[in-house]
């Protein structure tokens, strides 16, 4: 394992927090992860001392990284867009890591649709287009419920490939994702662009979730830090420094936004504290 912090003090007062990095998201996103990650525990040293960072050896689907998580051998921390299943069986942190721009989702599509996709002007005509995403992914079952038909993949990189035959026709990702995805598997797929003119936007916060032994200590001091960037400011500086670049990029203030439920949200999401939540609307 590759650590990326080292302890301070003396041995038997490191907490050690093993995060996995999921081969589904983009190195951007987890970069942006780590550096909040390890931020917000070097605020909380002065209160809880020393601590240890490191990354985990193995990339996991969903499914799995639960299981290791609840075991805490291989991981004891993730960054997730959560779930009703995450949040009973692990020990969320109920601040978005990043200020919930996952929440919006921006499609890749074959460029020789685009036209079509501007004509939209109703989430009643986007819902006529076929929509792809991953059997194990949270928000899943949440495009199933607002009408539209999904067409599942095992993998991110399978579900390019179906895109790329025509076997759906856009596939929402996070912006970030969209960009790093798009770039990546262009060569093999001349034609994939990301989608101009729409975002959906799903309340679907990417918690920190905290599993294995020692879990009460270490979702503790991890939300206290979190909590003491947020005070002197640090949270929104490290977002803004990660995010504008690629919010400007997509667009995402000139996109029609179409609003869908999420019936996975526990009734602790913190909706109503806005220091949590990135609005484009707050920034045009």
């Amino acid at each position: 394992m590759l650590a990326l912090v080292a302890w301070q003090g003396t041995a038997w007062a490191v907490d050690v927090y093993t995060i996995d990095m999921n081969s589904s998201k983009s190195s951007y996103n987890d970069s942006h992860i780590l550096r909040l990650l390890a931020a917000a525990l070097d605020a909380s040293r002065p209160k809880y001392g020393a601590y240890e960072l490191k990354v985990a050896p193995l990339r996991m689907e969903r499914d799995r990284l639960l299981q290791e998580m609840l075991k805490g051998e291989l991981v004891n921390l993730s960054g997730q867009v959560t779930s009703t299943e995450w949040e009973q069986k692990l020990i969320p942190i109920r601040i978005p890591v990043d200020k919930g721009i996952s929440s919006y989702r921006i499609s890749l599509i074959d460029s020789r649709h685009q036209e079509l996709f501007s004509a939209v002007r109703t989430l009643e005509q986007l819902r006529g287009f076929t929509l792809g995403a991953g059997r194990q992914w949270s928000l899943t079952s949440t495009y199933k419920q607002a009408g539209f038909h999904v067409v599942e993949g095992s993998t991110s990189a399978g579900l390019h490939s179906m895109l790329a035959a025509g076997r759906f026709q856009h596939f929402p990702r996070a912006i970030d994702e969209a960009v790093y995805e798009q770039a990546a598997y262009v060569p093999l797929f001349p034609t994939l662009s990301v989608e101009r003119s729409f975002a959906l936007y799903i309340p679907s916060p990417r918690y920190f979730f905290v599993g294995g032994g020692q879990q009460q200590r270490l979702a503790q001091r991890l939300e206290y830090g979190l909590q003491l960037l947020i005070a002197d400011g640090r949270y929104d500086q490290i977002f803004h420094e990660f995010y504008d670049g690629l919010i400007e990029q997509v667009g995402l203030r000139k996109r029609r936004i179409f609003k869908l439920n999420n019936s996975q949200l526990s009734s602790q999401t913190p909706l109503s504290n806005k220091a949590y939540w990135y609005d484009p609307l707050d920034h045009r």
